[in-house]
């Protein structure tokens, strides 16, 4: 009787051990609430060993810029505590025109992620892709000709979140990249509901699978929930959720962003770069700036001896935890007045990971794309109400360097692909 009783208490105690809690407020509208996708990822959680712990501020329509006005959403997120707060904005608004997306969809989305990560010094955002429509926004194709498709709204909707998450150093939960990976290589399977913008029980499960290995960073499939799906539905999604989201926690910035370690940089001489910690609560500190040289200072100013590109990483201990976040940081030995004169073209983010934007009062025009060792590369531009964007999707990490002309003047600029 003793040994059983022993032995029951081993195994409960190795559970507990191995359980993962999560808090999560999720802050959306009809995406989230339609099939209940956060009782969906507590049931995929429970059924493997994990808890989410969640509340939600669902209500149909609702923007990011409604939620940031609500007073019940910013007492909620006020309270603390939350391992990550999910930011859904309205299902159309991320593929609209970039003057509108600028002025409805990025501000609200900051304003929302710096109260979160001020209320919440551990936790952090994660901003839920949505899709494009079934067969295109019929309703704004004939003003808004990239909206007409599927492919083309969805494109949309991807650069715009990889841009909010880029901007804000939060993270991705790349359902949207999940379903057109789905559509592509099973167009069978029915991820719409009859309004084809909706999901369907399908299409819910697969955000729930993408969310689940997002927050808990788990293989999806290990995962015995299988819900009301047939268990050959549910291994093809959990097959494709963890190629394209388990397999590539960097693409979702996952490696980099969900770290307790923060800190930003200024450019302030020719090689002289200042650097603020922005940790809540960290105890140490230990700089590397990427030329051989380091710092336990909080906030330390470092001049390198050369311009170039250099990996700065920050190493903190603060919430419980060891973590380092890392940035490519530019550095030129012209000082800031010389490059304002000598290039009036603005090229940011740089480094960047998915897309760069392309702005200047002058007439822009590409001449070229190459790599260090002179290859040339496609590229296309995108025009916007400001300028130009280019995608960087189909380039490997690297340096590459474009060449362009800005009025009579050529220049070439280096750019980082992460």
């Amino acid at each position: 009787m003793k040994k059983t009783l022993l032995l029951l208490f081993l195994i409960t105690f190795s559970f507990i051990l191995s359980q993962t809690t999560k808090r999560v407020f999720f802050i959306g509208n009809s995406y989230t609430y339609v099939n209940d996708l956060p009782n969906l990822i507590q049931s995929i959680a429970a059924s493997n060993g994990d808890v989410l712990e969640h509340h939600s501020h669902t209500p149909g329509g609702s923007t990011l810029q409604d939620h940031s006005g609500n007073p019940d959403v910013i007492s909620t997120i006020n309270q603390g505590n939350w391992d990550y707060v999910v930011l859904q904005e309205q299902s159309q608004l991320p593929s609209f025109p970039d003057s509108q997306v600028q002025n409805q969809v990025y501000p609200y989305a900051l304003q929302l992620s710096n109260l979160i990560k001020t209320s919440n010094p551990c936790g952090n955002v994660i901003f839920y892709m949505t899709w494009g429509r079934k067969n295109g926004d019929a309703s704004n194709c004939p003003g808004l000709p990239a909206v007409c498709t599927y492919q083309g709204m969805d494109t949309q909707i991807y650069n715009r979140y990889m841009e909010m998450a880029t901007t804000n150093e939060g993270i991705v939960s790349p359902v949207g990249k999940v379903w057109r990976t789905i559509r592509e290589q099973n167009p069978a399977i029915e991820l719409y509901d009859q309004d084809e913008s909706h999901p369907s029980y399908i299409g819910s499960m697969a955000a729930a699978y993408t969310f689940y290995t997002i927050l808990f960073k788990k293989d999806p499939t290990q995962i015995p929930f299988n819900g009301n799906l047939s268990p050959a539905q549910a291994q093809l999604i959990k097959d494709i959720v963890k190629t394209e989201v388990y397999n590539q926690p960097a693409q979702w910035f996952v490696t980099n962003n969900d770290v307790h370690s923060k800190f930003t940089y200024q450019i302030t001489g020719a090689g002289t770069v200042q650097l603020t910690n922005t940790t809540q609560n960290a105890a140490a500190y230990l700089w590397d700036f990427g030329d051989g040289t380091t710092s336990t200072l909080e906030n330390p100013s470092h001049t390198y001896p050369t311009g170039g590109t250099y990996t700065v990483k920050l190493t903190t201990a603060a919430c419980g935890a060891t973590t380092t976040k890392t940035k490519l940081v530019v550095v030129s030995t012209l000082n800031t007045t010389e490059a304002a004169i000598q290039n009036p073209v603005q090229i940011y983010p740089n480094p960047a990971q998915h897309l760069i934007t392309i702005t200047s009062k002058e007439r822009i025009e590409v001449l070229s794309l190459t790599d260090a060792s002179g290859r040339f590369f496609h590229y296309h531009l995108n025009k916007t109400d400001t300028g130009y964007i280019l995608p960087l999707q189909h380039l490997n990490s690297g340096v590459y360097f474009l060449q362009y002309k800005a009025g009579e003047k050529e220049f070439t600029k280096k750019i980082i692909k992460k």
